[in-house]
């Protein structure tokens, strides 16, 4: 019983419920990602990145770098 006093700050769960949500939160989401990455725009980026030379992939990092860093 909680009183305005002692709030309840949570429930308790199982070592195997706890590691049975937290796979299927990881599982829901690699579905979600696999998902995005059959769509012709992503097939065809993957495709370019590993067709890409190293000198198009440093291009690509520093790219990458610079719009992370703004």
């Amino acid at each position: 019983m909680t009183t305005k006093r002692d709030p309840r700050k949570g429930d308790l769960l199982s070592v195997d419920e706890a590691t049975q949500n937290k796979l299927n939160t990881l599982s829901d989401e690699f579905d979600a990602l696999l998902a995005r990455m059959q769509k012709p725009k992503s097939r065809l980026a993957m495709k370019s990145a590993f067709n890409a030379s190293p000198r198009q992939l440093g291009k690509a990092a520093i790219a990458g770098a610079r719009k992370r860093n703004r």
